[in-house]
């Protein structure tokens, strides 16, 4: 079947161009998905599409169904402001956390604002109010940067919420945050997922001989057999990272307020670096494999749902 967006992500990855043309192409089309569909028929309408069976949201029992009812009959006020990849840094120092931050070069409403000639060699540009909006700049003077204003001008144009319907990203304002690159190599990202305050696997993030890989541990750190089906799996096993206690322990404190949430860290030498708070990885959306395995199941019995206290009406028809 034809997939869409997965037709202009193709067209991204040749050019500069090709990346401003699907970020122009993703807001039209973002615009027209939430015209077309409710919340509730476009969860339907996709579950069915990436998993061929339809959604149970009455008796939710996997990962993947679970976040689904969770995006439609749950709110929490904390949620967007910690999805804010710029106001989460305030939620953070308020807790406590300020040692965990990256460094923040500057924020813009509008990428001309942005003075080229003050920024470092090296950064990192990404828009607070979505994924996959990000430059990684290891030397600025390589960079045509006129074209890369119109690229993130584009991505301030962009809604997360559409293609996924996460509730938390849809009224978040659009920003373009400038970071301090991270310069350590390897830099491998570790991804806590989190089940009613309780860190159980750990996804991590991993490029090796330019190949990028997504493997899971367990919260012991033994290798489990799942992954995204979107990703490739290594054959090594890394070794346990130096910090990984406090990052636990972490993960357990930030996690504690929300029903499910994966907590992200970096750790370079010496260091605990927070990375994000993901509430709908992928948007709940992508299957585990394999899938006769049925780790889809598994996960979903580590989260107990709280009582719904959105879309009620909707719940009970």
């Amino acid at each position: 079947m034809f997939n869409f967006n997965e037709f202009i992500k193709q067209i991204a990855s040749k050019s500069l161009f090709g990346t401003l043309l699907y970020a122009k192409t993703r807001a039209v089309y973002e615009k027209f998905m939430m015209h077309r569909f409710t919340d509730h028929a476009y969860i339907k309408h996709t579950y069915k599409k990436r998993f061929g069976h339809p959604i149970n949201l009455k008796n939710p029992q996997t990962y993947t169904e679970k976040l689904q009812w969770l995006k439609l009959f749950y709110r929490n006020d904390s949620m967007p402001i910690v999805t804010d990849k710029y106001e989460v840094h305030n939620y953070l120092t308020n807790l406590g956390y300020e040692h965990l931050l990256n460094d923040v070069i500057g924020v813009y409403t509008n990428a001309d604002d942005i003075d080229f000639d003050i920024l470092p060699k090296s950064f990192v540009a990404k828009a607070t109010h979505g994924c996959s909006s990000n430059l990684i700049c290891k030397d600025k003077n390589e960079l045509d940067w006129s074209k890369w204003q119109n690229i993130m001008n584009s991505w301030l144009k962009l809604n997360v919420y559409a293609l996924g319907r996460e509730w938390n990203y849809k009224d978040i304002k659009p920003r373009i945050i400038i970071e301090k690159l991270i310069e350590h190599q390897p830099l491998i990202d570790y991804k806590f997922m989190c089940f009613n305050g309780e860190p159980k696997y750990i996804q991590i993030n991993n490029d090796l001989d330019g190949v990028h890989y997504v493997d899971f541990y367990d919260i012991d750190w033994n290798r489990v057999d799942f992954t995204y089906n979107k990703f490739k799996k290594s054959n090594h096993v890394l070794p346990i990272p130096p910090q990984f206690e406090e990052m636990k322990r972490l993960a357990t404190k930030l996690s504690a307020p929300f029903p499910y949430v994966r907590v992200d860290f970096y750790n370079p030498p010496g260091k605990i670096l927070f990375g994000e708070l993901t509430f709908f990885p992928g948007s709940g959306l992508l299957p585990l494999i394999p899938v006769k395995n049925n780790y889809d199941l598994l996960l979903g019995s580590q989260l107990k749902l709280p009582k719904a206290n959105h879309n009620l009406l909707l719940l009970n028809k």
